[in-house]
């Protein structure tokens, strides 16, 4: 093993990432290649200086990570919150919750919600905003969320020279939100009172048949709420 390849394996087992690692190496290689120099007599035990390396920088922190949720009609505005603080949103998880990190150096961060039902409406929304610089950051039910380094469009001004810390709030409601959700538990509890008195009150004949007719009910429900959906993302997304 060479002085570098000793040097390397040394950085690495006190916690220097490998990017600093690979960085540092090939500009020493560079330096001693200039004038065919020995590395111990240039910087001495490779010990001591992996020390002196590690004391002047110190090892690189872990990214700081973070996993909160918004409903559809807070989400934009957290994200962009939350990207303001220099959190990039790396995809969304089976939960309906943005999965963030934030790196040493954090700059700003933009998001956008769309509505788009599925993988064509995706793609569709994709290929109308990333040559603005939006790529996509993951999403969930019939919203796709994109987001954009503010870097593209500012350079150097969009990196942060502070560090917020994120509220420990971990997931976000908004009034609209909060009403549809009572909007839709009353419809719920009264249909199934309804339901409820019907089956108890009719034969078993009538039971069947109003279980059926409460089945297709709710099928072409659901199916009308998603055809709403698909046709608002394809007038949006044209």
């Amino acid at each position: 093993m060479n002085y570098l390849d000793e040097l390397a394996t040394l950085l690495r087992e006190r916690g220097v990432s490998e990017d600093r690692i690979r960085s540092t190496t090939d500009d020493l290689s560079a330096f001693l290649a200039e004038g065919d120099l020995d590395p111990e007599e240039e910087f001495g035990p490779p010990t001591e200086f992996a020390d002196d390396l590690v004391g002047e920088e110190g090892p690189e922190p872990a990214p700081e990570s973070l996993v909160w949720a918004a409903d559809s009609f807070a989400a934009t505005e957290r994200l962009n919150e939350l990207g303001a603080q220099g959190w990039e949103v790396d995809r969304v998880d089976r939960f309906g919750r943005f999965v963030s990190h934030r790196g040493e150096q954090p700059q700003i961060w933009e998001y956008r919600q769309e509505i788009a039902p599925g993988r064509r409406e995706r793609e569709r929304s994709l290929g109308r905003l990333a040559p603005e610089g939006w790529e996509p950051a993951g999403h969930y039910f019939t919203f796709a969320y994109f987001k954009r380094a503010r870097a593209a469009l500012v350079g150097p001004a969009a990196e942060l020279a502070e560090r917020p810390e994120p509220t420990r709030k971990r997931f976000f409601w908004s009034p609209a939100g909060l009403l549809t959700i009572g909007i839709a538990l009353v419809v719920l509890v009264i249909s199934l009172y309804s339901l409820g008195g019907t089956l108890w009150e009719g034969d078993n004949a009538d039971r069947v048949a109003t279980m059926a007719g409460a089945g297709v009910g709710a099928l072409i429900g659901v199916g009308a709420v998603l055809g709403v959906f698909w046709l608002v993302a394809r007038v949006r997304n044209r």
